[in-house]
């Protein structure tokens, strides 16, 4: 078992063809701020011969023990982990003092190379397959969240680092989750390592971000934030350094939602994603699996295919030459004639580092991480002109090769222009409400309004016998849609009081006591949000939900489905009540 009190010493360098434990060293693939990446082989009786990747705890993080108890610490939960959508950690070791983790080899992309090739090859990932990658990718995480031990006790196991770096296609089509056991010793040490943070920080939780204890439901959140960014073709967080992502990350302004970013989202995928990124952990999917379910259930009825094959072939056509590169680089592995030079001229040739799991971003990557990542494939203009919407300068730029962007242009492209001022969505439960938009009356929800200038505003809304309610909007780019749905709860009763005379004195005391209140489990398909009294309560599934004894009349909500019903459930002073419906 190795010890997390390494020595002060540097560590050894690692060469070609050194044996470290069970494993021969082909080549080294990658060096990022935290580990190197390496290739390796292990050989056995009668031919056995097995491919793994290799990544190592550079000098200096090797010799923290701090560090190094926490990545073993984690490594080792990781281990028990076997899943199909997980690449597997084979063995932990230690080599003259480096620690090494030694993990399945996958030949593929991460997902922020697949979808930087395929835009670049003007072959952009279909909205089907973006689907089908996260809920694989929720069906590995969801198998980890709920991963028990010897004593039958959850492990407790959250990734924290979930990012396109972090989700592997392989190239026949297998979706694999990166990097499970170091994430946690990742963050730690990024801390203290200058840019290490960059490009993950738009990923996080805003608990997360908060620096708040995480659970399961901080994954969905960054999943959400990827399957955003899939579908819309445009990053969701997006700033020029980490700390103003991570404040706008922990932030409580609403998200937009994904049909108002790109049109051509369907509304009821757009519903499923803003349930993930929903800025309270209570409001997202309680678990991966429950986003994964919901997800598969609308690829249920899309006509598209988007099994493993179906991805391998757009694989094929995105990464044809490299898959070739990839299969000589092993063929000479085999026989023995993999030189330093030779595979350095085969990565050269088109053989990413980055393809392989735990690799650090390479430079390209986080570059383009800091870009819009995402884009949709634009008109072809006249010559080398390429339109760029400008939506942090509030204009549109022509930006030509080798010259700085320029006033606004009469240009005749096809797609139309985007509306000047952006459009704000007020919703309220129960509507009806009366809105105040920063000090004046614009009248009643639900209301879309397309006069906002872009700047901060107060939304206040009121309705008689209901709470009032107010929330601060922030409008941030031009032709920007943003919703904001504010829940009145119903007015107290007013308190009655009542003349207390000596002679009543004993009776008052012999009073019954208050009932206690009794819980509610309610489980709906499909999920709903469920209202009381015109008061959100949450959504389904809704777990051990505190209610007063008696009954009572829930309203059921999913505008997708559209779905609007109300039923009656009676609590029990001081019991559960379990209540599963089919809508």
């Amino acid at each position: 078992m190795p010890s997390p009190t390494a020595g002060p010493e540097a560590l050894a360098v690692w060469q070609q063809g050194l044996a470290v434990g069970r494993y021969s060293l082909l080549t080294r693939l990658a060096v990022g701020g935290m580990a190197e990446i390496w290739l390796a082989r292990q050989v056995g009786p009668k031919g056995f011969e097995k491919f793994i990747v290799i990544k190592r705890i550079l000098d200096g993080l090797g010799t923290d023990p701090e560090f190094v108890g926490m990545f073993l610490d984690e490594a080792r939960l990781a281990a028990q982990l076997n899943h199909p959508n997980i690449v597997q950690i084979f063995d932990l070791g230690e080599e003259e003092g480096a620690f090494y983790i030694a993990m399945e080899y996958l030949p593929g992309e991460n997902l922020a190379s697949v979808v930087r090739t395929g835009m670049r090859q003007k072959r952009p990932l279909p909205l089907s397959h973006a689907v089908r990658i996260i809920a694989s990718a929720a069906e590995g995480l969801g198998y980890a969240h709920a991963k028990v031990g010897p004593d039958g006790a959850l492990l407790g196991i959250v990734h924290r680092d979930v990012s396109p770096q972090n989700l592997l296609l392989t190239y026949d089509g297998v979706v694999k989750v990166l990097d499970f056991g170091i994430a946690k010793a990742a963050t730690r040490e990024s801390q203290t390592l200058s840019g290490q943070v960059k490009g993950k920080a738009a990923y996080m939780s805003p608990e997360q971000a908060r620096g708040q204890t995480l659970d399961e439901r901080s994954d969905i959140f960054s999943l959400g934030v990827i399957l955003f960014e899939l579908v819309t073709h445009s990053r969701l967080f997006k700033f020029p350094e980490p700390l103003a992502a991570l404040r706008a990350v922990a932030s409580e302004e609403p998200l937009p939602l994904a049909h108002t970013r790109n049109p051509e989202v369907p509304e009821a995928l757009s519903h499923i994603i803003a349930r993930a990124l929903a800025r309270e952990p209570g409001q997202r999917f309680p678990t991966a699996r429950h986003f994964q379910n919901a997800l598969e259930e609308w690829l249920r009825g899309q006509s598209e295919g988007t099994g493993t094959g179906e991805l391998a072939h757009y694989m094929s056509q995105v990464f044809g030459e490299r898959i070739q590169e990839r299969s000589r680089l092993l063929e000479s592995a085999r026989s023995g004639d993999l030189s330093a030079s030779g595979a350095q001229r085969v990565a050269a040739r088109g053989v990413s580092a980055s393809s392989m799991p735990g690799s650090p971003p390479s430079a390209e990557e986080e570059t383009t991480l800091e870009q819009p990542w995402l884009r949709r494939p634009g008109p072809r203009l006249a010559g080398a002109a390429v339109l760029v919407l400008a939506v942090g300068a509030g204009a549109l730029a022509l930006l030509w090769p080798g010259r700085k962007a320029q006033a606004p242009a009469p240009v005749a492209v096809e797609a139309p222009a985007p509306p000047v001022s952006p459009v704000l969505t007020i919703e309220t439960e129960p509507p009806g409400a009366r809105l105040v938009v920063d000090g004046q009356d614009v009248g009643r929800s639900p209301l879309r309004l397309d006069t906002l200038s872009l700047g901060e505003h107060t939304v206040e809304a009121s309705l008689e016998g209901r709470l009032p309610s107010q929330r601060r909007v922030k409008l941030g780019h031009p032709g920007e849609r943003a919703m904001v749905v504010l829940a009145l709860a119903a007015e107290p009763p007013p308190p009655v009081a009542e003349p207390v005379s000596p002679e009543k004195e004993p009776a008052a005391a012999a009073k019954t006591p208050k009932k206690a209140p009794g819980r509610l489990t309610l489980d709906t398909t499909p999920w709903t949000h469920v209202f009381l009294r015109g008061r959100k309560l949450g959504d389904t599934p809704l777990i051990d939900h505190a209610l007063p004894a008696g009954r009572h009349q829930l309203k059921l909500v999913n505008e997708a489905k559209n779905i609007s019903t109300v039923v009656e459930v009676e609590i029990r002073s001081g019991q559960s009540t379990v209540k599963k419906l089919r809508l």
